[in-house]
This record gives C-alpha cells, structure tokens and sequence, in this order.
C-alpha cells in the first residue's frame, strides 16, 4: 500500500524558536570571547617573564584594565616576582635539624636561639667550631675573652703582662685622688676601709660618685663595675677602657682618667658637681630623658646571649661558602626591564638569623629609600624588635619600630656601631652592585 510524497514529507517545527536559540549561542560566545581577553590581560598582568609581548601590537585599542598591565608597577611587581621565585634557593644544611655545633664548652646560662645551636661533643659528628685546638682543618678556633687570667697563655701573652703595671697605675690613681681631698669609701678587696657584706648596686645608690676600676685598659674592655654604676644612678669615674665614652649613655654622664695628669682635673670636677645640684642633675639627666640612641643600640645587644650570637655568625659563615657554588651563583639578583632595574636583597634584625627580603627600584636606589623599606617590611610583619623583653619597661617603648644603623652582614660589632657609615646614595649603590643578592643587618631601637 503506497502513500503518496506529499504525505511521506517531514513537518518542520516553527523555526522562530530556532532563530532564536542561535542568537543566544552567538552572544554567549561573543561575551565569552570578550571574557577571554579580559582574563588574557590579567594573566599577562602577572606574568614572571622578564619581557612579555606588548597586547598593543594585537589591538588598535587598549580597556583601561589592559593599559594598567603596562604601567611601571606592574613592571616592577613582575620583576619581584620573578626575583622571589629564582633567587629562592635551598641551602643544604638546615640548622633547625642539623645544628650548629661548638665544642670545648658546655651550654649554660641561655635556653633559646634564632638558629639550632648545640654547645658540646656530638657522637660521630665534627664541631663546626672549638675552645680547644681544633682537630680538622675546616673545625673554626674560638679565642676566648681575655678578661680571666686562665686562658692567657692560649691568647696574647704580652697582653697579660700588661696587666700588672696596669694595677699599678689604678693604685696611684686611687691614692692621688684621696690626696685631693676625695673622700673614698671601699668595700671591696682592694683599699678595703668599710667591713660588712653589701649588695653592690643597693650601697652605690647612696653615693653621687662611684669608682668603676678596670682590670684592664684594652679597648672594649667595659665591665659590670661601669655598668651597675649606671643602674645605681650615680656618674661613674673609670679607669679603663680608652673608648669609654662609646658606652657612656650620655656625653655628660661619665669622668674619665685616662692619665694620672687627670686626676687633679677629675677631683675638681666632681667637687664641683658635689656642690652643685644643677649642675650634677645635668650629669644624670639621661636618668629622667632616657639614654641616646647609641647606648640602647649598644647595650641592646646583650639581649642575645653570646653563645647564640656566636652560633648565628657561625652558621652565616657555613651559608656564606655555600653561596659561592655555581647554584647561588646563578641567581640573577636583579632584574632589567624597560621601566627600570629591581634589586634584591636580604635583611635580618640583629641577633637573629632568618633575613627577609627587599626589592629596591633603580629610580630610587638611595639610603633612604633603604630605610623606608625596610621599616615598611618589618612593620608589615608584625615584627618584634629582639631586645623588647630584655629592656626595662620605662625605655621600652611602643610597638613602632625606629632604625639606628643599617650596614653589611659579616661586619664586627664594633664597626658597624662606631665606624661604618654608607658614605652617600651612590657607596650604596656601589655595594649593592658589587655584592648581587647583598645582605644586611638592621639595628631596632
């Protein structure tokens, strides 16, 4: 049975809807597209490459979030970047697993340290460092202090003989000064005229003047008979260190004998301030105003016991020689784009080991721009200055940070408080170019 074609023919729907449906699809696509270039632009915003075609070479007209993918920022967000992430190289000793090892002394007197350090003999292990003459080649030596007797022969014999003339010269001192009608009162061994067991710092602050005689004259040599002078409250005549002012909190608030041609001088100094209340008020006025910068940065750095602080150096040492290996030094350290050249470099607090990083901006390659951030680096952190616990509450201070010295890692203590200085922005920028991926210590007061 046949039907005829014109009733076999498909029906096709209403093609209105169809029409319609295709219009849809063509916008969605057209928007996706849309989408799509705007998500290429964000990729191209944040992209490590050091050059990335420029989107104006593919477009006559650029949105205003693609322009901004071309400022200087930008640029210099991408060479941070990419810095982060190529300069980010493991070293191989890690110190919280495999601590610093010192042997020849026991650990004592401290508990915590900003890197692993272990004070003993380790089974099976070469100490990275030893009191005692060391055995390998690679093991460091520790010289010890020179302030006991004990370990004269080890150190600078000429030093110690020295010290005998030395004594001499504090007798005569102590003798012309009671001569110059300068009443002394002595509990101690030497010149013992009052009887009875004292808690030293208690006694001195019933005097106006107290006695700080060094065992030695070598410079540096600054001991708690100074020190506790300052707790007591009263002005400290020393006979010691040639650089005592360097430790002094203020330029008024310490007598010096140098020579026994002070003395006489010294004498009438004090007779002077004995007498005159405004003028030995103004000796002591650091009491009341707080000590300069100078000595907070100088004393703040017992906040870190010695032992951590020779760990910390030791294991900037074993970082060091590693850093000389052809991994480290294929990091680029910089990086050149068309807007400028971005440094990078490393800061840590003095007294800890861990450094942050810093990206400084050709443009502006200058001490202050240095200090600013840094101080915007560490602030961002939260970050505690190392001696905050350590400090009396009275010259604690607040939460701001405050910068005393930026200088090099590796300088001594000495140097970096008293004598290193930056000469201008470009002995800055010198260094930073000459030492790639440059390291540096910040001091907080």
């Amino acid at each position: 049975m046949g039907v005829p074609w014109t009733s076999r023919r498909r029906r096709w729907p209403n093609p209105v809807p169809i029409f319609v449906a295709f219009v849809v699809v063509a916008e969605i696509a057209f928007l996706g597209r849309l989408d799509m270039a705007k998500n290429a632009a964000m990729v191209h915003h944040w992209t490590t490459s050091f050059y990335f075609p420029s989107l104006s070479n593919s477009s006559s007209s650029l949105s205003f979030s693609e322009s901004l993918a071309t400022s200087e920022d930008d640029e210099f967000r991408r060479c941070e970047v990419f810095l982060e992430r190529e300069d980010n190289i493991q070293y191989t000793r890690d110190f919280g697993v495999d601590p610093v090892l010192v042997s020849g002394a026991e650990q004592k007197d401290w508990n915590s340290c900003s890197v692993g350090c272990k004070f003993g003999y380790g089974a099976n292990k070469m100490p990275d460092a030893t009191f005692n003459l060391p055995q390998h080649p690679e093991t460091a030596r520790i010289h010890r202090s020179m302030e006991s007797s004990e370990y004269y022969l080890e150190n600078k014999v000429d030093v110690a003989r020295r010290r005998s003339s030395w004594l001499l010269f504090m007798g005569r001192a102590l003798e012309m000064l009671e001569k110059l009608d300068i009443k002394i009162d002595s509990y101690g061994s030497c010149h013992r005229n009052r009887e009875g067991r004292v808690d030293k710092v208690t006694t001195l602050r019933r005097y106006k003047f107290s006695l700080a005689f060094e065992n030695s004259n070598e410079e540096d040599y600054v001991t708690e008979k100074f020190f506790q002078s300052l707790v007591a409250g009263s002005v400290p005549v020393v006979v010691g260190a040639p650089n005592i002012q360097d430790f002094a909190p203020s330029s008024s608030s310490v007598l010096h004998i140098k020579t026994l041609d002070d003395v006489a001088s010294v004498a009438k100094t004090m007779k002077h301030l004995a007498t005159d209340p405004t003028a030995y008020n103004q000796s002591v006025r650091w009491k009341y105003e707080g000590p300069s910068d100078s000595f907070k940065a100088l004393v703040d750095m017992a906040a870190v016991h010695s032992s951590c602080r020779l760990c910390i150096h030791i294991a900037t040492k074993i970082h060091e020689e590693e850093e000389m290996t052809s991994n480290f030094q294929k990091r680029p350290c910089k990086c050149v784009s068309k807007m400028g050249t971005v440094y990078h470099i490393y800061v840590r607090e003095r007294g800890r080991f861990k450094k942050e990083s810093i990206y400084l901006r050709s443009g502006n390659l200058s001490l202050k721009s240095l200090e600013a951030a840094v101080l915007m680096k560490f602030t961002l952190l939260n970050h505690t200055a190392v001696w905050k616990e350590e400090r009396p509450e009275s010259i604690r201070g607040g939460n701001d940070l405050k910068i005393y010295k930026i200088y090099p890692v590796g300088l001594t203590q000495r140097q970096a408080l008293f004598s290193f200085m930056f000469e201008n922005d470009a002995d800055l920028r010198k260094h930073i170019e000459k030492n790639p991926c440059a390291k540096f210590e910040v001091i907080f007061v």
